[in-house]
């Protein structure tokens, strides 16, 4: 019999465990029984830190048993954490064969402080080799295991859908907490550049790179962000009723289900009495060509000594990609950072006549495992340029971006992204958690 998907929220775990339904050492075991069972056809974890899990679980029943009344919401939760995210005495390989074997002696800021808040680590998800791809090999979307879950952070996605822990964490580029959160059909965050510290995580683009959280509901991906960024606890007060909405869609990419969730969403939103209204957004193509530009020169650059002593152990496509990226000239690369300067801009405008802007989620369901393009709206794109198409403006311009799940049509999930102000998370999270609750959910993969 396969052991069952762990469903339980964050939320409601702390209760759980205050009352004495369940135990942290229970929750842990079950998670891995769930990875035992069902990760042989996921393939979500890149290494399942059973001991550790359970030594955590069994201090967090410690500290629960002295301080039954403390408030650490996140004290025994299973936590999933990229495999470019340093974790000490953990090998962390960015899922390359050119750092296997690397066991960093400290960890990211990020884990430090989410293992201080009691979260326990269950393992490590796989990431796209250097977290340059979108769709994670050779992991599977457990809503059906011959389509991919997206990527970079992959792993983190498919690992939180199939159940196999209750949190995850996730880094985004040009959408890679996004991506998989949307074709797997999770929530994700990508904070506000620098919100959560980078350190002590293998860096693509330095200028772009967002660690941020993954998990069920928008109010679990708070209570990780609280943690990874060290802010304080709550969300204000917000009402749909009299919202302002700017829509951002001006040459969006979208499969008639995923334009059919935007206008599903709009509707929800002026049915709660929201004012919304289309934007003058910024092209999302140019947006993306300009972010490959980008990633290309400081990919290429921070990698260069890794291309240098161990690129015959990188995979091809990946170092073409490095061996592309250090040919770009530096006009080129001026260019990409000024569209990135105007595109801010833009977009801030727009964010001071809205209080919230909804943009389109990934461009399609997930796509069959293998394939090297998608057709969209009569178009054959390369799947990287379709998966990133409506992500990597958000990313040029730093602002806080959440992925929703919006239905699952057809029986594959599709979102929609919400955007707010440089900082302004608490508002976010707080609308997106309104928005959820009159959303399709419920929904759980079949595997």
């Amino acid at each position: 019999m396969t052991a069952a998907p762990v469903t339980v929220t964050i939320g409601e775990l702390a209760g759980q465990y205050r009352a004495g339904v369940v135990s942290p050492i229970e929750v842990a075991q079950r998670c891995l029984d769930r990875i035992a069972a069902v990760d042989g056809e996921v393939r979500a974890f890149a290494t399942v830190t059973a001991d550790r899990a359970l030594a955590g679980a069994k201090a967090a029943e410690t500290a629960l048993r002295d301080d039954p009344d403390g408030d650490r919401p996140l004290l025994g939760v299973p936590v999933g954490i990229k495999d470019i995210v340093d974790t000490a005495g953990i090998e962390t390989a960015a899922g390359s064969a050119a750092l296997a074997g690397r066991v960093p002696a400290t960890s990211a800021t990020v884990w430090r402080r989410l293992e201080d808040a009691g979260a326990i680590l269950i393992g490590k998800t796989r990431t796209h080799e250097l977290a340059y791809g979108v769709w994670t090999p050779p992991t599977r979307n457990p809503w059906d295991t011959f389509r991919i879950p997206g990527g970079s952070s992959g792993g983190s996605g498919a690992a939180l859908a199939a159940g196999m822990c209750v949190g995850a964490v996730g880094t985004d580029t040009a959408g890679s907490i996004r991506i998989p959160a949307g074709l797997c059909g999770i929530v994700g965050l990508k904070p506000s550049y620098d919100r959560c510290p980078t350190d002590g995580v293998h860096p693509l683009a330095p200028s772009l790179d967002h660690v941020g959280p993954m998990a069920r509901t928008v109010d679990d991906v708070r209570l990780l962000l609280e943690a990874m960024a060290a802010t304080g606890a709550g969300l204000p007060d917000v009402d749909l009723a009299g919202l302002r909405v700017g829509v951002a869609r001006t040459d969006m990419l979208a499969a008639p289900e995923v334009a059919a969730a935007m206008d599903r969403v709009v509707d929800v939103l002026n049915g709660a009495g929201s004012a919304v209204r289309d934007i003058d957004g910024p092209s999302f193509l140019d947006a993306a060509r300009h972010a490959d530009r980008l990633i290309g020169v400081e990919a290429a650059e921070v990698n260069s000594g890794l291309l240098a002593a161990a690129g015959d152990r990188l995979d091809p496509a990946t170092r073409a990609k490095l061996t592309r990226g250090s040919a770009i000239d530096g006009r080129t690369y001026y260019r990409a950072l000024r569209h990135a300067r105007a595109v801010t801009r833009q977009l801030q405008d727009a964010l001071a006549h809205s209080d919230v802007l909804l943009a389109p989620g990934v461009a399609v369901a997930a796509p069959l495992a293998g394939l090297e393009s998608v057709t969209v709206g009569g178009e054959d794109l390369p799947l990287s340029r379709a998966l990133c198409w409506n992500m990597a403006v958000w990313n040029l311009t730093g602002l806080p971006a959440l992925a929703l799940p919006a239905g699952t049509p057809g029986g594959l999930p599709v979102g929609v992204q919400l955007i707010g102000p440089h900082g302004g998370e608490p508002g976010l999270l707080a609308i997106a958690a309104r928005l959820a609750e009159r959303l399709e959910g419920g929904a759980r993969p079949p595997i």
